[in-house]
């Protein structure tokens, strides 16, 4: 079976975004490396340390009761938009489990798997509706029969 790579897009920010961003005309933005029980999760934010409180504190719900722990972090982005490509990028090369990943951050590429949502490439999505409604219609009709 072939295997399916993902590549992830960056975040929309939105214009909006960029209009608070720019009110703020020194603040750079950094990409992180978290390892948890589930792979490596990355994301990007201004302020590392209070992020990683925020996930060890479990207020983050796709890394809540992992032990999250700061694996890696970038250097300094100018833009949250730059933060948002280089996260994306990093996430796909995580995934394709790319040398290049542990160039970068010195980790084991490990892919992230949320508890909360299936991996992708999973079969059976469409499989769940048909069985309860097949299961509905024979409880149903074994009520009918049963009189």
């Amino acid at each position: 079976m072939r295997r399916r790579r993902r590549y992830y897009e960056p975040e929309d920010l939105g214009p909006e975004q960029d209009r608070r961003d720019a009110a703020v005309p020194n603040r750079r933005y950094y990409v992180y490396v978290l390892d948890t029980e589930f792979g490596h999760y990355v994301g990007h934010t201004f302020h590392v340390r209070r992020r990683l409180r925020e996930h060890q504190g479990g207020e983050v719900p796709s890394t809540a009761g992992s032990n999250p722990m700061l694996a890696w972090s970038s250097g300094p982005l100018r833009t949250r938009s730059d933060a948002a490509r280089f996260e994306a990028a990093l996430k796909s090369l995580r995934d394709q489990r790319a040398r290049r990943f542990h160039e970068i951050t010195g980790q084991e590429p490990i892919a992230f798997e949320s508890p909360y949502r299936a991996p992708v490439g999973a079969s059976g999505g469409w499989v769940w509706p048909i069985v309860v409604a097949a299961a509905i219609a024979f409880i149903v009709w074994l009520i009918a029969n049963a009189v």
